[in-house]
């Protein structure tokens, strides 16, 4: 019974995931599968690249094996970014501590670290639990600055910071059923500025996961983890996580679940 699609698929190697405003139309940084999310709000969309593999892999979460090892102290560094930003993200990381059993610990710049925060142009990103130790930079920001506001780091840095802990997407569950209007996500998505092709659209934004390896607790429109659907992408004109900007009571269940031992 989890929620939040922690990696469950043991078959998947790892994901990514990258967030860009729709002004920055900058090509793929490869050509990796990319999960599209929605958007946190309206004015960027963020996506999730998945390495190809041979072996099967489900969409949307991600192995089990990426799980931190419950009591981890994982430490953290940043590659550049102000230091009013640096703390921003310092405090929002840290906001997960209270219900996952797990302590950031933030490093010298030179000093070795599993999550190495960077803050270059282009998108927010973060990859998926244990792969972050693999990577350098393994989680961006690529928007912030000192006057960002509080709504936006908070949202976007618990977000980023659920993928590193293991949680994934929430629109994919395989219970959310989201009447999608799949001509509007269509035009949108295969327009300017992300201008997709069809195929990208259906894997980055229709794809419904599959309940095979998969834990997951009931499906939860309020997660931090939820991508922003809008009225116009459903056949009932239904908004769906428009706003989801804090923690939800089950992303906090979900992380007890996985890292207990919080009170």
């Amino acid at each position: 019974m989890k929620n939040k699609f922690l990696l469950i698929s043991t078959a998947v190697l790892f994901c990514l995931t990258s967030c860009k405003k729709n002004a920055d139309n900058s090509a793929p940084v490869n050509n990796d599968q990319k999960v599209q999310e929605t958007g946190l709000h309206n004015d960027f969309v963020c996506e999730m690249k998945q390495p190809e593999t041979k072996s099967t892999a489900t969409e949307a979460n991600g192995p089990a094996n990426k799980l931190w090892p419950n009591g981890s102290t994982i430490k953290v560094r940043f590659i550049g970014g102000s230091a009013i930003v640096r703390e921003k993200v310092k405090q929002y990381a840290k906001s997960w501590e209270a219900s996952a059993n797990v302590t950031f610990s933030f490093v010298a710049d030179n000093a070795a670290a599993d999550i190495k925060v960077g803050f270059a142009s282009g998108g927010s990103w973060s990859y998926i639990g244990t792969t972050s130790k693999q990577y350098s930079p393994s989680m961006n920001y690529g928007w912030f600055t000192d006057n960002t506001s509080d709504t936006e780091f908070r949202r976007t840095i618990t977000h980023e910071f659920g993928h590193a802990l293991g949680l994934n997407h929430e629109q994919s569950h395989p219970d959310a059923n989201i009447p999608w209007n799949t001509q509007a996500v269509y035009d949108y998505y295969m327009g300017p500025p992300n201008n997709w092709t069809k195929a990208q659209v259906d894997f980055n934004v229709l794809r419904v996961e599959s309940r095979t390896g998969l834990n997951y607790t009931a499906y939860d429109s309020a997660s931090i983890m939820h991508y922003a659907v809008q009225a116009r992408f459903t056949t009932n004109n239904t908004t769906i996580a428009a706003n989801n900007t804090t923690i939800s009571a089950k992303d906090v269940l979900y992380m007890k679940t996985y890292y207990p031992g919080r009170s």
